[in-house]
């Protein structure tokens, strides 16, 4: 109902709050500067319009559209992959009026629609990977949360078998669960690979697999300490072959 909306006219720095969850548009720009002017720069030419868009969201809901904010690639693929769905859709009739209605869309309908395939495909793998560095992230916080409260206690070295046994699942289990033993131990040993700088943690808002970590807990010295994980016992030469031993020794080093 056009008589419903509220329409308001451009303003030079005018600023506009509503709702995100209400119908909204910018109308089309009928024309741009007039002979006042105010309108006209040093060189005698019209001033060009910009409206700037901010889309502001609550914790509620706002790690979940960070996934795929409004116009990213995600956003935008989601989007192709829903307007496929849409019009693959079956169109019936009702029984009762005559009226038509989307009734959804069957295994065969699929098939035959390759574009969708490929983008359902894409979507599946792109939902294992999101998952996979979910994981990740979370093995990296467990591992130095636990060698940091472990650290400068009156006990011996963490080894790398315990770090495997605490985290990881038998690998022989038959659920899908990650991570399994072998897991943990690849991911250990990436961690000893890793060659992070501070400078480079700092600047990268995520990491999955580094050998750094800023302490801001304060677990194992001064809260904002940076630290990273050495061998202790086997030398680094175990790294340089296969996965570390499970017998290695493992502490933290600050980092300046």
């Amino acid at each position: 109902d056009n008589d419903k909306w509220v329409t308001i006219p451009y303003s030079f720095n005018r600023g506009i709050v509503h709702r995100g969850d209400l119908p909204h548009l910018s109308a089309p720009i009928e024309c741009i500067g007039t002979h006042e002017k105010s309108t006209v720069d040093e060189e005698g030419d019209y001033a060009s319009r910009v409206i700037v868009g901010f889309n502001v969201f609550g914790h509620d809901v706002g790690a979940r559209i960070a996934k795929a904010p409004e116009h990213s690639k995600p956003f935008r693929r989601k989007v192709r992959l829903y307007r496929s769905t849409i019009n693959a859709s079956t169109i019936v009739k009702k029984s009762v009026g005559g009226k038509s209605c989307q009734s959804g869309m069957d295994f065969s309908q699929l098939r035959k629609n390759k574009g969708l395939t490929k983008l359902l495909v894409l979507a599946k793998r792109e939902k294992v990977k999101e998952e996979l560095r979910r994981d990740q992230e979370q093995l990296t916080g467990r591992i130095w949360r636990r060698i940091l409260s472990h650290h400068g206690q009156d006990m011996p070295l963490l080894r790398a078998a315990e770090f495997i046994e605490e985290f990881g699942r038998p690998n022989d289990s038959l659920d899908r669960a990650w991570p399994k033993s072998i897991d943990v131990h690849v991911h250990l040993h990436h961690m000893l690979l890793s060659k992070n700088s501070a400078q480079d943690m700092a600047q990268q808002q995520r990491g999955r697999i580094h050998n750094l970590f800023q302490d801001n807990d304060g677990l194992a010295g001064p809260p904002g300490t940076w630290y990273r994980i050495k061998v202790v016992e086997n030398g680094d030469e175990s790294l340089s072959g296969g996965l570390i031993p499970i017998s290695t020794s493992l502490d933290i080093v600050e980092c300046n």
